[in-house]
């Protein structure tokens, strides 16, 4: 994508009084806080699905593999996409109005009638488990074989190291990479249909 002479996307992408989300960004190698302004798309799903390439993170605070701060701090980073394997949302802000926030799992959004499903998910660093919202009756072929969106949302999830699986991290709503993502199960049904404006945010 073009998105330097896109003039619809960088109007939205661009930074503006509006939503600022707080997030954790874990790859292989990497794991980071910082913030990513929102622009006019108002979700960090949107936002990040509407990419390509890099991931602009603000005041970045590089982690170790703990979470623990490492002790560098950055005032901008540009992380590839390709090497991202999930984006943990911690809290979305409104800029313009001081102390005024906005729970990222509020309803917002269009409505539209997905399922619950519970999945966990490996990515050479990480399993992820938690719950992901798919239309009508997707079973796990469908889910695994989908490339779009490319971050897929998954609500109360956990993650844990493979490398130390002592490192145990919960989060009520992240992003996972579904080109860093290796192997999924399904490991629960739930059969209630519920609105997606509770899942992707």
């Amino acid at each position: 994508m073009d998105w330097q002479g896109d003039t619809t996307f960088t109007q939205k992408a661009e930074p503006a009084p509006g939503l600022d989300a707080s997030i954790e960004l874990v790859g292989t190698y990497l794991r980071l806080k910082g913030h990513i302004p929102l622009g006019r798309f108002g979700r960090l799903t949107d936002l990040i699905n509407a990419l390509s390439g890099y991931v602009h993170i603000h005041d970045a605070q590089l982690l170790r593999v703990t979470g623990e701060p490492d002790g560098l701090v950055l005032p901008e980073i540009m992380v590839d996409q390709d090497e991202i394997s999930f984006i943990a949302e911690i809290e979305t802000e409104r800029r313009e109005a001081a102390g005024s926030t906005r729970s990222f799992d509020q309803p917002f959004g269009i409505a539209e009638n997905r399922v619950a499903r519970q999945y966990v998910m490996f990515t050479p660093g990480h399993t992820i488990s938690g719950t992901v919202y798919l239309f009508g009756q997707t079973d796990l072929r469908g889910f695994v074989d989908a490339s779009d969106p490319r971050f897929v949302a998954v609500t109360d999830a956990t993650t844990r190291s493979l490398a130390n699986r002592r490192i145990v991290n919960r989060y009520p709503f992240l992003i996972v990479n579904r080109t860093q993502m290796i192997a999924a199960s399904e490991v629960g049904r739930q059969d209630e249909t519920v609105d997606d404006t509770l899942a992707e945010h």
